[in-house]
């Protein structure tokens, strides 16, 4: 059965990371994204330049930082089954701030081998023009290349992302799933293996009205990680599923269909929520049992997934 996940961001404490492992276990949760976009703002080396920061030490300095959230994942069995690397990785005629970025995203890459995480997210970037948009991150995946393969069992992800213009959305280039299944397999074929997939983001695909179901079955293998989370279709909200209905003005997520379209591929990965905004919408005192209700969502899913005979014949 497939297993359920959160974000560290909300519950996690670098102080106290075996009690934190502890607590999101007795939550029902059974891996984490870990969110290593916290050791570094990016926005902030755009402002003020390169500053100094977690990633100047070693990356023997790092490692050693990390090692009691290892300790922390053995000893509860909660796995780390995926990483959110900083972002945005890359800004127009910056190159001190890119060169430095792309230093920290090595480093990331040792963390994740070492924690045995076998996924990053790396955010596409937008730019003016669709054209320039490709052009971009196909420059800014083809640099990661030489990283992706220097560490064992680590795999970059893309992820469906968008921007905003005044009362409009507007879908990022690799938010077309043609279009990401494209610039994956040029990546994977000149990489020479199976180093790039996808991470789908069901709340970003609700805001760009996207059909969910199809959206999974047309990403197919490439499918590699999950970010779940619900919004009104007008605001990326980062809410648990199922907390939204329809309105005459808004879009909702089809969440049987998402389902049903993880189980038609046969889906391998997590079932991982990344609804953080739970902490600031919920009073800390009922932040436990939000926290249980959206694994319980997470293994219902699951449970579904595995039996034959769901959903039932219509």
């Amino acid at each position: 059965m497939l297993k359920v996940g959160v974000q560290s961001a909300g519950w996690y404490s670098k102080n106290d990371p075996m009690g934190s492992f502890q607590y999101i276990k007795e939550c029902g949760f059974e891996s984490i994204d870990f969110n290593i976009d916290h050791y570094l703002s990016t926005g902030k080396l755009v402002k003020e330049g390169v500053y100094p920061s977690f990633f100047d030490q070693s990356v023997e300095e790092i490692l050693a930082f990390f090692t009691p959230l290892k300790e922390a994942s053995e000893a509860t069995g909660v796995e780390i089954g995926q990483m959110h690397a900083p972002f945005p990785v890359w800004f127009k005629d910056l190159d001190e701030v890119n060169d430095y970025i792309f230093m920290a995203l090595d480093k990331c890459f040792a963390v994740a081998e070492y924690l045995n995480c076998p996924a990053i997210v790396v955010h596409p970037v937008n730019r003016s023009t669709k054209e320039k948009e490709w052009d971009t991150n196909l420059m800014i995946y083809r640099r990661l290349i030489p990283v992706i393969r220097k560490y064992k069992g680590v795999k970059i992800c893309l992820e469906n992302i968008f921007s905003r213009r005044p009362g409009r959305i507007i879908e990022g280039r690799l938010a077309n799933v043609a279009d990401a299944c494209r610039m994956i397999d040029i990546l994977n074929e000149e990489a020479g293996g199976d180093y790039f997939g996808f991470c789908l983001d069901v709340g970003h695909a609700n805001l760009t009205n996207r059909n969910i179901k199809e959206y999974v079955k047309e990403l197919g293998h490439r499918l590699t990680i999950l970010h779940i989370h619900d919004n009104s279709g007008h605001e990326d909200l980062h809410m648990i599923p199922y907390s939204y209905l329809a309105t005459p003005s808004s879009h909702v997520c089809d969440w049987n269909g998402f389902v049903e379209g993880l189980k038609e591929i046969g889906y391998p990965g997590v079932i991982a929520f990344e609804t953080f905004r739970i902490f600031s919408a919920y009073p800390k005192a009922v932040h436990t049992q939000v926290l249980k209700l959206i694994s319980g969502i997470g293994h219902y899913w699951a449970e579904c997934i595995d039996d034959p005979n769901w959903p039932a014949a219509k």
